[in-house]
């Protein structure tokens, strides 16, 4: 890892010459070769259309039931308790616990941002938008072990659940307004045993989207817990909720097993007897897991696909959709030794998205130019300061609406060293660059150093701070408004909006709650926010038709490209993940919490359990 950059500008810098050197199939074999992949006869696969395998959905009455699904875990959670937004917890979390409502999906495409009924089964929206009435789905049991031992869910164990999210956690701020005022959430209360009222201080767009499920994340948001909960029941070691799968053990640097829920009130949900969740930090040894068949699905890094698709040709190859960027690069607000941060001035901060080299990065990560050396074209993107997933809401900066704003996302290392001269900047050396550099999140590490590299271009040198993810990371960096020195790249899991204007809300809005940025337009470290955006913001939670809505997004994105006040990860690409032969119903149900991927069903005829 700490010669990725190194060697991803070394891939460029040979691939620029092989194609300066070479024409036509020429360069393609130069390109593969560059890239460490030997001539082109030796890599070309098939085509995309036979390669690629389709996502076929099977009924619940057709799919086969029983078997054990094995799918990797990156870590420990530091604590069981969902109050506190922790990664390596919400791959279990998400089929033991459930919300109040949840985010749809789609069968074989991206869904529509779309509220569907979990423990809320129906809802109204009154008084002019300022109050939700829930209807409370009926028959609804807890999981069979102590100490609830199964018995019904009830009205008490809902209030105790906002009640105990109201008070502890992470997220409250953003949502309860005893806590902020200016959270949209005045009250939430019973009127019968049944019947559930939310009572909002003005209408909110994505007001139901704050009793389901944060896209980036599970815990941290608000789960439904048993009454029993911090008292005859800890929490911390156990979990216990009403979901499809039950956590029937824990065991700390092995695995999660979970077990079919034959209490569900969708029996037509699970078909899989057991989710066993093996915990593998290293990336090899999961290929390897992943190539000897005892884990049943993985999406490798982009660079390894068509090499375990080689080595290990019964894999089947699927298409992935645009992902949801979720890391950025936050700009701390403290300088040295308490002195002023250079990122106070937005000259300093545009240098930093124009040493960017967005296409190179996408290239990097999404192995974009050499998919299409194997006939598999992928859709690229530049994410702005909304994630580029946003459909019919992201506003692509190539593109002839964006403005002149466009600019400051296109690499110009002249423009940026211009920008830091005149804010006063012309040489920086260990500039802290605060992340973790543990597998918890992904490739994060890797991407903070190909970005570390681009901004060592315009001289600005840097110095990894490794951060501890289980202490530090979340109340520090994730969540600690840029009261830090130097950059860090962390992510927006943090906040409750959903949905394009909820996740500006969560990361811009001064007022949102812990994913605010700390930013503040007054040169010093207030952590105001800049009035432009909060205004923009203010309206567009509130504006209920969709097409001003939508105009409101597009300006602020064309606003913050200017502001540059973070930077999510550079762009994003479609790409392929793989997966087993048995494995029914891979990839058929898209969506960002994925609750619906675990439908899946297996088929031990088929490898890796027969050849």
């Amino acid at each position: 890892m700490s010669n990725y950059w190194t060697g991803v500008l070394s891939q460029r810098m040979r691939r620029r010459q092989a194609l300066v050197l070479a024409g036509g199939a020429a360069a393609s074999a130069a390109f593969l070769a560059a890239c460490g992949g030997g001539s082109s006869n030796d890599n070309k696969v098939q085509d995309k259309e036979s390669l690629v395998a389709k996502s076929v959905e099977v009924q619940p009455a057709q799919a086969k039931k029983g078997g054990t699904l094995r799918v990797r875990h990156t870590g420990d959670p530091a604590t069981l308790d969902p109050s506190q937004a922790i990664n390596p917890l919400n791959a279990p979390a998400r089929i033991a616990l459930n919300t109040l409502v949840r985010i749809g999906y789609g069968v074989n495409k991206w869904p529509d941002n779309q509220i569907i009924p979990d423990i809320a089964e129906s809802w109204e929206i009154g008084n002019g938008g300022t109050q939700i009435t829930m209807k409370l789905r009926q028959g609804v049991k807890w999981h069979n072990k102590a100490p609830v031992n199964g018995r019904a869910m009830d009205i008490d164990d809902v209030m105790f659940s906002w009640n105990r999210f109201a008070a502890k956690n992470v997220y409250r701020s953003g949502v309860v307004n005893s806590v902020n005022p200016d959270a949209p959430v005045l009250s939430v209360t019973n009127t019968d045993a049944r019947t559930i009222v939310v009572k909002l201080k003005e209408p909110l767009v994505f007001a139901l989207d704050l009793f389901a499920s944060n896209p980036g994340s599970h815990s941290g948001s608000m789960l439904l817990l048993p009454k029993e909960t911090d008292s005859s029941f800890n929490v911390g070691t156990d979990m216990i909720g009403a979901g499809p799968y039950v956590m029937q053990k824990y065991e700390p640097s092995r695995a999660f097993t979970m077990k079919r829920n034959p209490d569900y009130y969708d029996q037509n949900w699970g078909n899989l007897d057991t989710i066993e969740f093996p915990i593998i930090t290293e990336t090899a040894a999961t290929l390897a897991q992943l190539k000897a068949g005892n884990i049943h699905y993985f999406q490798p890094a982009a660079a390894d696909v068509v090499a375990i698709k080689n080595e290990t040709p019964q894999l089947n190859l699927y298409d992935t959709d645009i992902p949801n960027t979720t890391s950025v690069m936050v700009f701390g607000q403290l300088g040295p030794n308490g002195g002023k941060s250079i990122f106070l001035d937005e000259r300093v901060r545009q240098a930093v998205s124009m040493a960017l080299d967005r296409d190179l990065y996408v290239d990097a990560f999404f192995n974009v130019d050499k998919f299409k050396q194997q006939g598999l074209e992928v859709e690229t993107r530049w994410n702005t300061s909304l994630s580029a997933l946003w459909n019919g809401w992201w506003l692509d900066p190539k593109g002839k609406d964006f403005g002149p704003n466009a600019k400051f996302y296109k690499k110009d290392l002249t423009e940026a060293k211009k920008l830091l001269a005149a804010a006063g900047v012309t040489s920086v050396k260990d500039l802290p660059s605060n992340h973790i550099t543990t597998n918890e999140l992904a490739e994060l590490p890797k991407q903070a150093e190909v970005l570390e590299g681009m901004l060592s271009e315009i001289g600005i040198g840097t110095r990894v701070n490794p951060v501890d993810y289980q202490k530090e990371y979340i109340p520090r960096f994730r969540d600690g408004h840029g009261q830090y020195e130097g950059i860090a790249f962390v992510t927006t899991a943090g906040g409750t909006g959903v949905g394009p204007v909820g996740t500006l809300s969560n990361q811009y809005w001064s007022k949102g709650g812990a994913a605010f940025h700390g930013f503040s337009t007054s040169g010093t470290n207030d952590q105001s926010g800049d009035p432009k955006v909060n205004d923009m913001i203010v309206k567009a939670r509130g504006e209920l038709d969709t097409e001003k809505r939508r105009t409101l997004v597009y300006d602020i994105q064309k606003y913050l490209a200017e502001k540059n006040y973070s930077l999510f990860l550079p762009g994003v690409a479609t790409g392929f993940t793989m997966g087993w032969p048995a494995l029914g119903n891979y990839r058929v149900y898209r969506g960002f919490q994925v609750w619906d991927q675990f439908r899946l069903f297996l088929d031990e005829s088929k490898p890796p359990f027969k050849s």
